[in-house]
This record gives structure tokens, sequence and C-alpha cells, in this order.
């Protein structure tokens, strides 16, 4: 990626980067979050909450407001929230009417976090970017912007800072051009990535955490044990994770946080680490199937600048709908594996 040709007049003019009372283009909620940036790192908590899939079916509405007075018995209230996507349960291939009303409940039941809230840019929504779609590519709501406007969401991609730290929401939803009209992939861009880089290199020696929804990194055929899966799965890992990994490692980047797959994961690579927060829906409110039920991840910035985090699941039951054939006999198949790992270390621990 070639970086030479912004300057940094040109990178002031076009970052988000909050500084003072500039506007925070992704901040959705009542409460403000305009604070100067500090000097020094200070201590605080965040949550990441994605792949919320806000819903009434399966009761998902229900559910995440589960998840939310879950975040609001927390004994330390955390400063904030960064949302990793797949807000509304899909504008890819629901009617316009329902997705909607999906972004409304979203913003309703978030806006009772009583907290700033930062808001990623997740696959299911864009409205009718799929084959699938159920709006015409003529709609004026087609794509991004309905949403964008709905959560008063300025710019797709952003930086803030709070205590000392600095943040970077990136947008990794693209569109392509298909047989059927408008696509997307997962991708950050070479503009996205050269704003990533000069944002990152005006933060200077402040920790940084950079939020994406499709992820950079996913384990998925080591952790199914199937070499027939590909390192990269298409729409599962972004295009460009290598270029986004350089920069990331450059500038000395804390973590990079991540959803999508609805399956929690940890790794570190030159000094980065590629965090995939539980999904706040489990499987689509079906169960936990997927590798874990409904949850978030609680992270701990601390003034010497070092970040911790703790994964926190919240009890909710799936609730399923009389069609949902496919989702009971996963949930039977998880439960049997669930059963025979007891089985076998009951057994073991016993001696036998």
């Amino acid at each position: 990626m070639d970086t030479s040709n912004l300057n940094r007049r040109q990178f002031l003019a076009t970052t988000a980067a909050v500084t003072g009372s500039l506007a925070l283009p992704g901040l959705t909620g009542s409460a403000s979050a305009s604070d100067p940036p500090a000097t020094q790192p200070a201590s605080f908590d965040f949550i990441h909450l994605t792949d919320m899939h806000v819903t009434t079916r399966r009761k998902g509405d229900v559910g995440y407001r589960a998840c939310v007075e879950s975040v609001l018995g927390m004994k330390h209230k955390p400063a904030f929230a960064l949302m990793g996507g797949d807000l509304a349960f899909d504008g890819l291939y629901t009617p316009k009417d329902k997705y909607i009303e999906q972004v409304r409940l979203y913003k309703e039941i978030s806006d009772g976090l009583g907290m700033p809230y930062y808001n990623c840019m997740g696959n299911h929504d864009v409205l009718g970017w799929s084959g699938r779609r159920k709006v015409e590519t003529t709609d004026p709501d087609f794509g991004k912007q309905y949403i964008m406007d709905a959560l008063q969401w300025d710019k797709p991609y952003y930086s803030f800072d709070h205590g000392g730290w600095h943040f970077a929401v990136l947008d990794c939803i693209h569109p392509t051009n298909e047989d059927h009209g408008t696509g997307y992939e997962p991708r950050i861009g070479d503009e996205q990535l050269e704003w990533l880089a000069y944002d990152l290199g005006s933060a200077g020696d402040r920790p940084k955490v950079v939020m994406t929804h499709i992820a950079a990194f996913c384990n998925r055929a080591q952790t199914k044990g199937d070499p027939s899966i590909p390192g990269m799965p298409p729409g599962v890992i972004l295009k460009d994770t290598y270029q986004l990994q350089k920069v990331l490692e450059r500038h000395s980047v804390k973590a990079c946080l991540q959803g999508h797959t609805h399956r929690p994961e940890e790794y570190r690579w030159r000094g980065v680490w590629y965090i995939t927060s539980p999904a706040v829906s489990g499987a689509w409110w079906a169960g936990d199937f997927t590798g874990a039920g409904p949850g978030y991840t609680i992270f701990h910035c601390a003034a010497d600048g070092e970040l911790t985090w703790d994964m926190h699941q919240y009890a909710w039951e799936a609730q399923l709908e009389p069609e949902d054939d496919g989702e009971r006999r996963r949930n039977v198949a998880t439960q049997a594996k669930k059963d025979e790992q007891a089985r076998l270390l009951a057994l073991e621990q016993a001696g036998r």
C-alpha cells in the first residue's frame, strides 16, 4: 500500500478522528463522548457487542434486551460499547419493512445501555446487496444509507479517542458487480487502509484498538480438523487481511476486534491480538451450535497501556419457531457432544 500520495492536509481533511468538539460519526445514544483526548492512558472498561441480529423472530428483541440488562448489571459500568456489526437481523434477504423495524428495535434497545455506543457496518446491515434481495436496486434506501441515517451515523469508518486510548472502526463491506446486480465482498480497500495508516500515525504513542466486522483471522479449518476447508474461506476472512495486518503491526495496535462468525476466538500474531467475541445472538437466537451461546466481551484498559478481557455469556434460552427443524437438529447434536464430553471426563477422572 502506498501512503506517500496522502499528505497531512489531505489526511486532516478526511479523517474522522475525534478531538475536542468534532462530531462522532458512528456514535449513537444520548450520552456524550466528546471528551478531549487525555495525554496519558487512563483505566476504564468498555464492551464489545457484535452480531446482535435484532429481530422479533425467535424473540430476538427480547433476547437483546436480556443482553442489555446483563450489561446494566455489571459491577463496574463500562465507559462505552463497540458494536461490531450485524446490528439488524438482516437487510440482505428480508423485506424492507421488516428490516426497518429491526433497525428501529436495535436503536431503541441499545439506547437503554445509557452509554455511548459506536456502530460498525456488518454485511446484514446493508439493504439489498444480495441475489436474494427483497427490494429493488432502484430503491432510494438501497445499500448502507438507510441504517446510517436511522442511527445518525455519518461515516462508515472513523476513529475516536477515550481516556488516552485511540479506537478505529472499519467498514469491511464493499460492493461488487454480480449477474444479479450489487453484491458485497469482505475487504478494507486501499483508500481505507491508507486512511487507517495515517489515522493510527496521528495517534502517536496512545494505545490503539481497531474493530472490523468480518475477521482478519479465523481458525475455522483448524477448529473443525478439516483439511478441505480453505485457510481463507470466502466471505469469512477479509480479502486484504495481509495488507491490514501490516498496518496494525506497524502501529503497534493492541487488538483487532472481530465478529461475523459467531465463534469466539483469540489469536495473537506479531504482537496484535485478534479477538472474535461471542455473538450476542448466539446462533441467530436459535442456540449455541456455532461455538458458544449468546455473549459479549468485556475489555479492561489499564493506565499502563495494557489490555485484558473476559468473555461473558448471559442467560438466554433459545426460542425456536415451528419451522426451525434444522436448528433443532443442530441443537440436539450440540447437546450430544456436550454429554459425551461429560461422560468421558467422568470416566477419566475416576481413573478407568
